[in-house]
């Protein structure tokens, strides 16, 4: 048996292990600029066809381009769900049943069949907008949403335990893990930070693309003026684990991490 990786675009990911599916913040509908000035509801066809089977939901936190979607993937799989008190209050608001949606905080472990999960302290980058997507929820939410109600009370990461090997993601601070998946677009003191502590043999950049454009689409680089682009990302990364094999991946490409 081997512990396998595809990535969904955006800052999704699903492991599968054992016959079990996990998956870290789906994302497929990808409204447009001009879609986002109105409510906004995932396509449960499009999260049927990309993510169709699913055990365990991990969302890192609740801001549209990591939730949107989740709702319809609980739906079509029966999965259970496990996030912040925001991301559980918008999943209960977009009817998900109590039993599907558990609240987790940080220092928090699961066990979920093939996958032990440790919830940690996230990593999100400081926006303009925080005070438009980063507080409370709004009082008397009702579905369908727009944007700005997908609010962040706080960042989750998650250290997954399968098949033998410590997987990494989204973490504000570096614990030792075979595999590192981190959000392009940070600081150079940040990676520097995480690369040196972590150790990762393979490392994959994630929430790379413009989550504006539909799947229809190619992909493309989403350029944030200031931070590390990919291709200054990967050099980093080899400069500074000795041995390191860095995968940009190929949306829904399945890969294998280990045996």
């Amino acid at each position: 048996m081997s512990l396998t990786f595809r990535w969904l675009g955006v800052a999704g990911v699903e492991l599968k292990a054992a016959g079990q599916v996990l998956a870290i913040d789906p994302f497929f509908t990808r409204p447009s600029i001009m879609n986002m000035l109105g409510p906004v509801s995932p396509d449960p066809s499009l999260a049927a066809e990309k993510l169709p089977e699913c055990n365990v939901m991990l969302v890192t936190h609740s801001h549209y381009d990591h939730l949107l979607d989740v709702p319809e993937v609980l739906h079509h799989t029966g999965a259970v769900a496990y996030g912040s008190p925001n991301t559980c209050g918008l999943l209960r608001v977009l009817g998900v049943p109590e039993a599907q949606a558990n609240e987790v905080h940080i220092g928090n472990t699961l066990s979920q069949g093939a996958f032990k999960v440790e919830v940690i302290r996230g990593q999100h980058s400081p926006s303009p907008l925080g005070w438009i997507f980063n507080s409370e929820l709004r009082p008397g939410l009702q579905a369908p949403l727009r944007v700005w109600d997908y609010r962040m009370d706080t960042c989750l990461g998650y250290c997954i335990t399968a098949m033998g090997m410590r997987v990494l993601i989204c973490a504000a601070e570096p614990q030792p893990a075979q595999v590192l998946f981190a959000v392009a677009q940070e600081s150079k003191k940040y990676y520097l930070r995480l690369f040196k502590g972590v150790q990762p043999s393979i490392f994959i950049p994630i929430h790379w693309d413009n989550f504006t454009r539909p799947l229809s689409k190619p992909l493309r680089r989403f350029i944030r003026p200031g931070r590390l682009q990919l291709r200054e990302l990967t050099l980093l990364a080899q400069k500074t684990i000795p041995g390191v094999n860095v995968i940009i991946p190929d949306i829904f490409r399945e890969y294998t991490l280990g045996k």
